[in-house]
Formats: structure tokens, sequence, C-alpha cells
């Protein structure tokens, strides 16, 4: 990556300070004197000794808009989070009196599960670097990387990671891939699905891979749905709601800048039901909530669009569901979690969740760079706000590291107790 100048530097930061300004989806900017931020942060940002520095520098200064859905990054993106990069969470835990980063979920097929590491083990250094809170790691896109981490026992040991070059999405901000979605039969009649992610805008790759997992497993009478480490994406995860019940059933909207407090009526709502079996079912799909909404705001009109359920039909497992969250289980799992939780269509077990739901999208700027945004807020058809509002789970069990260091999951344990003793929509009758 070429380095860049003090003018090209001043260059970026004057186009990151007006996309913000035009695009934040809220025009008030939460309070901030936005002009005022830019102001103090500009020295920093202008003379940063490094791209390192530089790019830190900017992400200090979009911190100050204290929400989520913001990033700021280089097309190449040299180095990534951990989710992002490895396909792993972590979370700061005691060890040893002091506090560690310790990995938190391990998504199938990703680097970090390719490389042998497991849920509960201790971060030591990346590449020879030392790394504890608060200072947070970052991984090399497309290269091999060595991890040094604290397994089950109080030896270091080493592990070689082979770290994916990124997957680009549109509105989403790249990342390396991991298995979307992991099913397998827990006993007789329980199923188990994880599901990673929800890659691209429409998501028809994750939602087919959900269906078939379902398929795979049936005929089941329970389900457990994990969703813990899944950070979001898009709205492949309407095929995941739409398995918690038969009918089309409202779920939320969203609602863009200079709209926030308005309530659509579904009546008046264009209604998103249906994710296309296949790709080219996307350009009448395009047409209808892209085109028609933008050529009724020319024409002075304003559609709103509302997500409702697909209507899948009846499974036996329906009134036995089970959702596995914690700490890093947001975004679109939010809208997921909120909907089986007013809808009381499932028993949500874990930690809460992060209350991270906004809209995203994401800007070009000079040089390579891009700016990701947030530019709508999220309600539920209950007319909740869920940014900034942490879903609490009807049955709260924490993450225990030395338990998963010995190969145990309390959290998924529990969810399997739960759900064994649930009885169906039609026993209830």
């Amino acid at each position: 990556m070429t380095v860049l100048n003090e003018k090209q530097r001043a260059e970026i930061l004057d186009a990151v300070s007006r996309t913000v300004l035009r695009r934040f989806y809220d025009p008030h900017l939460r309070g901030i004197d936005w002009n005022a931020v830019v102001a103090s942060h500009k020295n920093d940002i202008v003379t940063a000794s490094s791209t390192e520095a530089f790019e830190s520098a900017i992400s200090k200064l979009l911190s100050e808009l204290k929400t989520s859905h913001v990033g700021f990054y280089h097309h190449a993106l040299e180095r990534a989070t951990s989710k992002m990069a490895i396909s792993a969470t972590y979370a700061s835990f005691p060890f040893d009196g002091s506090e560690r980063w310790i990995f938190q979920d391990v998504h199938f097929g990703g680097a970090a599960h390719l490389a042998g590491i497991r849920s509960g083990d201790i971060l030591v250094s990346v590449d020879g670097r030392s790394f504890a809170p608060p200072e947070h790691p970052v991984f090399p896109m497309g290269q091999k990387v060595k991890l040094k981490v604290i397994t089950s026992g109080p030896q270091e040991e080493s592990r070689l990671l082979d770290v994916p070059p990124p997957t680009r999405k549109r509105n989403q901000l790249p990342y390396a891939q991991p298995k979307l979605v992991t099913g397998k039969r827990l006993s007789d009649d329980t199923g188990y699905i994880w599901i990673s992610m929800y890659p691209g805008m429409i998501g028809i790759e994750v939602a087919k891979e959900i269906s078939s997992a379902v398929s795979a497993l049936s005929p089941i009478e329970r389900l457990i749905l994990d969703l813990r480490g899944n950070t979001g994406g898009g709205i492949g995860v309407l095929r995941a709601m739409s398995l918690l019940t038969p009918e089309r059933v409202p779920v939320g909207y969203s609602l863009k800048r200079g709209h926030l407090e308005t309530v659509p009526r579904v009546d008046r709502s264009l209604v998103f039901d249906r994710i296309p079996a296949k790709k080219r079912d996307l350009l009448p799909m395009a047409f209808k909530f892209l085109v028609f909404p933008w050529l009724l705001k020319f024409a002075g009109q304003k559609k709103f669009i509302t997500v409702a359920t697909e209507g899948l039909g009846h499974q036996p497992f329906h009134g036995r569901i089970a959702l596995l969250v914690n700490r890093h289980t947001a975004s679109a799992n939010e809208m997921l979690v909120a909907f089986a939780k007013e809808n009381h269509l499932a028993t949500i077990v874990g930690e809460s969740t992060p209350g991270r739901l906004l809209a995203g999208n994401k800007f070009k700027l000079p040089y390579g760079y891009w700016l990701a945004l947030p530019v709508g807020v999220y309600r539920t058809a209950a007319g909740t706000l869920l940014e900034g509002t942490p879903i609490v789970p009807d049955i709260e069990v924490s993450f225990d590291p030395v338990q998963a260091r010995e190969g145990r999951d309390a959290q998924l344990e529990k969810a399997i107790e739960i759900v064994s003793q649930l009885r169906a929509f039609l026993d209830q009758r």
C-alpha cells in the first residue's frame, strides 16, 4: 500500500467528515458537534507516523459517534479483526491474576478452527507480538500467521493459521468466510444448527444452506439454533426467522435518515417476505424494493419496507425451539432474537446480546479507502428500538473458559435441557 503524505491524509479526513454529515443515520449526530470533534482529531490524523497510525487515528475519530456499524478500511484490507479474518471471537477473562483474551466462538471451517484453535484457548501473541486487554489483536489477510495460545495445559503452544484473502459483498465489510451452516442430530428427536454469518445483501446462499440443514436433520421434534459468535450480515437471517413459525408474521422495519420516529403501517408498506431460490429472481425484487421506492420518493410519496417471515408451513419442532446467544450475537441476529421473544416462539439461552442493530452501508473515499456508516435504524414490529439495548436471554448462562478448556459447553448443555422440556404448539391446545 502506498504511504500517504499529509495533504492526502487531510483529503481523506475531509471526505470522511463530509460523508458523516450527509449519510449518518441521525442528522443531529446524536448531539455531537461534529466539526469541533474533527478539528480536535485533525492533527493526529494528518501527522500520523505510519499507515497503521493513520487508520487508528481515523477510527478513534469515528468512535466519537458512539454507535455500531462504523468502520474505516483500505480496499486491500491488509489486516482485520479476528471475526473477519479467522472466523473466531474472543472476550476478556481473568487468568493467573490478569485479564487475557480468551477465544469464545470458533466457527467451523474458519482459519482458527482449521488450525486447531478451540473455545477456551488463551491468546498469548500474534506473529510474536503479545496482546492483552485492552489492546485488541488484528490479523493479516491472505497470509500465514503464527499464534501462541495456552490450551488445557499450562504450556504455551503454537498454531499456524492460513488466513484467506477477504471476500467482498455489497454493503458489508470484507471478511473471510467459514462454513456458513453446521447441522447435526443431538438425539433421536433433537436437531442442532449453528449459523456463523449471513453473507450477501439477500442471502440466497445461506438461506439454502439453512433449509438444507433442516431437511438433512428431518424428522426432528426439537431444534436448537446456535447464533453464538454470529455478528450478523444481510437479510438471509429471514430464513432462520421463518423456521420459528409456520405463518407470515411481521418482524420489523428499517427507517432511514429523516424518518427515525415514523411508525409505518404494514398495510401501507412494501412487505419483504421471501428470499428467492435463484439469482435470476433478484431482478424483479430489485425493482420492487429499490427502484419502485425511489420512483415513489421522486413523485413525493413514501413507501416503507416491512420484513415478515416467509410462511414456510408447519414443522414438527415448532414450539420446541431454543436459541443460543452470547455477547457476540449481534446485528441481524438481534432482529431474530427480538422477534422470537416478542412472539414467544423460542426460549433464549446464554448471554445478553450487545445491542448493536443499525442498517449499515459503505462509502468510497479517496486513495482506495472505504467508510462504513449506519444509515438507518431498525424497529421491531412492536416498535422496539434495539440499538443500544442488549437483549437479555430467558435463561442466562455465562461462558466459562475453564469448562470450555475441559471440552464442556455449559450453554449448549442448558439449551438441550430446556428444549427437551418444551411442549409443541399443538400440545398446548
